[in-house]
This record gives C-alpha cells, structure tokens and sequence, in this order.
C-alpha cells in the first residue's frame, strides 16, 4: 500500500523542505549570497506562517504576511523604528477577530459534523490528516480501512478509528511528527505494530497490558515513519 500525498501536505512538506535548506546553508556559511538579516528575524517567522496558512485560507494567510511584512519593514529602513510597546495592543485586537471568526468557523463545521453523527466517512479507505502549529481530531468510519497519512508539526491530531473495519490486507499508517503528538484510538483486538524511527520521541501503547484485551493476529496495523521530539498514543476500546 503506498501513501497518497494530498496538495495541502505537499505544500506544507515543500515549505519546511526549502525553509530549513536554506537556513542550513546559512549556518553553513554556504548560501551563494548575503542574506539580508531581517530574513532570520522574527518577523519574517510570521510570514512564513501566514505562507503557509495562504493554502488553507487566503484571509489569515494575508493577515499573517502583512503583519509580519509590517514589522520587517523598520528593519528594512522603509519606515522609521517605531515602540512595539505602543502599538501591542493591534496584537490583541487581531487576535481577539481571530477568536471571534474562528469561533463562527467551528459552530458551523460542528452542525456539518453533528449532521453525520460527529463521524467522517472515508470511501476509498485511506485518509490524509494534517496539523501544523494547531490541532485536529476526527472520528473515521471506513468498511474497508486500508490507513492512511498523518503529518503533525507542532500540533496535536486525535483520530479515533473505533467505526473503521479493516481492509483483508490490513492498514498502514504514516506517520510524520516533529514536536507534536498523535492519540490514535483503535479497536481492542487490533494488532498495533510499530516500524516508528522515534527520535528523542516515545510511543505507547499501555491498554494492550490491561485485562480483556486480545489481540487479534490478523488484524495488522502498520505504523509507519519518523517522530521527532513527540509522541504516539495508542487508545484501545
């Protein structure tokens, strides 16, 4: 089974791919040119966050880049230095209409949700999860769970897989977790086994010691990837 990379997950791959070439031939004293230095400031930081929230929704994609290019632009020489202590309370308000929208966001992804019993429902048995610097948790049904894809970069998915039947050939999942967490709650008699290249990282799987859990030889689920500063759970019910 090889795992299908949807475009948000390329986009978000590519974007860490080049951001930490490029920082790595800085440290290297390899770039072929003079690197500006609000280039490694915080504010460029925010831009390379609004980058990336620019695929996923256009309006806090452009907040976060304006924000970020505002700030960079005293570094710049384009606008005199000006006290961030003046103008901090923006911060508050931008983050107060972020609340406040996202709030509207969620009541009505949550009546969708509610509209199909709080489950996601997979058709061709596989599904790709992403969550960079936030968080996500889903219910999945499948009849025919093959596994799927979960990219988690400091961020934390809970994905419960109790209303999923597994595939004849089993399931793999891949996993790609760099200081985040991944809870995955599974059915009691699945059998969990983990080829994780865990750096600095820890996976556990503490119900399998417990009483009334039998673990089904036959039904294999594969864990599949690299974990860096995180950590895996598995949940059995």
């Amino acid at each position: 089974m090889s795992a299908q990379f949807s475009g948000k997950r390329i986009w978000a791959g590519t974007l860490l791919l080049f951001t930490g070439i490029f920082y790595l031939l800085y440290n290297l004293n390899a770039l072929p040119f003079d690197a500006p230095p609000y280039v490694f400031s915080w504010q460029m930081v925010v831009v390379l966050i609004g980058i990336y929230y620019f695929y996923r929704s256009w309006f806090w994609g452009l907040a976060f880049i304006g924000m970020g290019i505002y700030f960079m632009l005293p570094i710049m020489g384009v606008l005199p230095v000006f006290d961030i202590h003046k103008i901090w309370p923006a911060l508050l308000i931008l983050l107060g209409l972020m609340v406040l929208l996202g709030s509207g966001f969620k009541k009505k992804s949550k009546k969708k949700i509610m509209s199909k019993n709080n489950i996601n429902e997979i058709n061709d048995g596989t599904f790709d999860i992403t969550a960079i610097m936030g968080g996500d948790s889903r219910q999945i049904s499948a009849y025919d769970f093959k596994g799927g894809t979960i990219t988690a970069v400091m961020g934390g998915i809970e994905l419960d897989l109790t209303n999923c039947y597994l595939s004849k050939e089993g399931a793999i999942i891949d996993l790609s977790v760099v200081m985040g967490g991944v809870s995955l709650k599974v059915s009691r008699e699945w059998n969990i086994q983990s080829e994780i290249s865990p750096i600095l990282s820890g996976i556990e799987d503490a119900d399998i010691h417990t009483m009334g859990v039998h673990i089904d030889p036959a039904a294999l689920v594969i864990l599949r990837g690299t974990v860096v500063m995180g950590g895996i759970e598995i949940k059995r019910a």
